[in-house]
């Protein structure tokens, strides 16, 4: 059961490592996000601004470009790694549970072993006293006839 109790302490342990490796994808995955949010804010102020000036028109392209490539990093982290550390938690979380019902079961099993024995060593021990209480009988009945055998000699011999 020691061995369980440990497994369990480590899938627990696993369990915390990959959650925190979760939070970290969805954190990065909002960092993009919230960068690219702000390069297109930054493209529309210059829009807004009316100039006519073709580096602004080349600026305006420059924050668009760079806002997509942050929405598709944050696709790519918001794909397969995501899903990938989700799968990964739940399996240990299931092998946790898993653990923990085995140990339920076992401690189960373990008190009804205990009780069962207790059980039989009462038993045991009445079984022991009858046999002693038996003994004492056959012992108070053979005292008994060795008395009167010699009481019986001892009038047979007068």
């Amino acid at each position: 059961m020691a061995k369980h109790v440990q497994e369990i302490e480590e899938k627990a342990g696993l369990i915390v490592q990959a959650e925190a490796q979760y939070e970290a994808i969805i954190e990065e995955v909002r960092n993009y996000c919230h960068k690219a949010r702000q390069l297109r804010e930054q493209a529309d102020e210059l829009r807004r601004s009316g100039s006519t000036d073709p580096r602004v028109a080349t600026q305006v392209n420059k924050l668009l470009e760079q806002a997509e490539y942050f929405d598709q990093l944050a696709d790519q982290k918001d794909g397969y790694p995501r899903l990938e550390a989700i799968r990964s938690l739940e399996d240990l979380r299931r092998e946790a549970t898993t653990l923990k019902e085995i140990i339920q079961y076992n401690e189960s099993v373990l008190a009804r072993q205990q009780k069962e024995l207790e059980e039989v060593k009462e038993e045991a021990a009445a079984m022991i006293r009858r046999a002693e209480e038996r003994l004492q009988d056959t012992e108070h009945s053979l005292a008994n006839q060795m008395a009167k055998l010699a009481e019986l000699e001892g009038n047979s011999v007068e």
